[in-house]
């Protein structure tokens, strides 16, 4: 199964919980990436990957350039099983 789980007000409101998420979910062989709404720039790009060293959590993470997120993995034809978001308006087609 490949979960997807948001990275700002979603990851960043408990790092400690979800880096236990994510430890448990890959124990099991399940694949965590982080997706985020973002702009692909390098000072996001380097915001996140601090943040994440900070925090000991090591996720693949994909920049939607503010676009829906469901649309841009499935360009990229990665089949999410499991949104985690804060905002689910946020992963809808056209938002």
């Amino acid at each position: 199964m490949r979960i997807a789980i948001d990275f700002d007000e979603t990851l960043t409101l408990d790092a400690g919980l979800w880096r236990g998420f994510i430890d448990a979910c890959r124990a099991v062989g399940h694949h965590v990436v982080c997706v985020t709404a973002r702009r692909d720039t390098d000072e996001n790009r380097d915001t996140l990957a601090e943040w994440m060293r900070m925090h000991g959590i090591d996720l693949h993470t994909y920049f939607t350039g503010l676009g829906s997120k469901v649309e841009f993995m499935k360009a990229r034809e990665i089949k999410v099983d499991v949104w985690i978001d804060d905002d689910p308006r946020k992963c809808a087609l056209g938002h």
